[in-house]
């Protein structure tokens, strides 16, 4: 039996033709041993529907909900029925949008299992637009230290990127279904606060794709006031001098602006 599982969610606005690469790029990794959990947040669109089912790999096990729900709650879905299979030891998280790298599963499974202090490892990757085209190159810190200052103000990894333990799940919780965008945030800021380390590869080895409506759901003021309110709820936990709580609410404010203007502020100061 395979000891990592891979957990993706898909709802009715994705598109075929990401859905696809997205799919492919997990089916052709250079590591083959593992399973591949997939859920319908939801009805789907029949295309794409049609498109999983025609596909004729053992490795992967569909899962359909009758209602959107969101994606914390599809993942917690799925690792409610992982957590029942103590041979899952890794979990990596894919988006039905993103391109994971050959290599990516082989080199982070490797890292976790060598680096055995390590709960949950990313990557750096690139950004591309819609047809996927190159935008950046995104680096992140590498090691635990540097990506807990990070936390304080901005996400430590882009959570498509990452492959965790599943201890992470079984001491720090699911993923919280009361946050707007920052579901996994919160869930590494748990795993912080319990002591539980964290690290990135320094190679690029996913794919993040930036479409038309990345920054439309992520601005706007109920958004930009639920990531005031979250972080400092779990800074707290930190004991963090005043100042960094002004740096939130000048990065909460920020992102309150209209999407238009937000995307041009990411592009100066990247502060997300």
């Amino acid at each position: 039996m395979p000891d990592l599982v891979v957990i993706m969610s898909v709802y009715k606005n994705d598109k075929l033709k990401y859905v696809a690469e997205s799919v492919q790029s997990i089916l052709n990794q250079t590591l083959i041993n593992f399973d591949y959990y997939i859920v319908f947040d939801g009805p789907v669109s029949s295309d794409i529907d049609y498109y999983i089912n025609s596909i004729r790999d053992k490795r992967i096990v569909l899962f359909r909900r009758t209602h959107n729900e969101g994606l914390a709650s599809a993942l917690n879905y799925l690792l409610v029925h992982i957590l029942k299979k103590p041979e899952y030891k890794f979990i990596a998280r894919m988006d039905a949008d993103d391109v994971s790298l050959p290599s990516r599963f082989e080199k982070q499974r490797n890292f976790l299992f060598v680096n055995k202090e390590i709960s949950i490892v990313g990557c750096w990757y690139e950004e591309i637009d819609k047809s996927g085209n190159h935008l950046s190159f995104k680096k992140l810190p590498l090691d635990h230290k540097s990506l807990r200052k990070r936390y304080y103000i901005r996400a430590p990894f882009a959570h498509p990127s990452v492959m965790y333990t599943r201890d992470l799940i079984r001491l720090a919780g699911f993923y919280p279904t009361d946050t707007i965008l920052m579901e996994d945030n919160v869930l590494w800021g748990k795993a912080i606060i319990l002591g539980l380390r964290l690290a990135n590869i320094p190679e690029y080895l996913l794919k993040f794709r930036i479409d038309k409506d990345f920054y439309k759901r992520r601005s706007g003021i109920k958004y930009g006031w639920n990531f005031i309110k979250t972080k400092f709820k779990i800074n707290k936990s930190f004991k963090l001098p005043v100042y960094s709580y002004i740096l939130l609410i000048v990065v909460g404010s920020i992102k309150m602006m209209p999407s238009f203007v937000l995307r041009y502020v990411y592009m100066i100061v990247r502060i997300f």
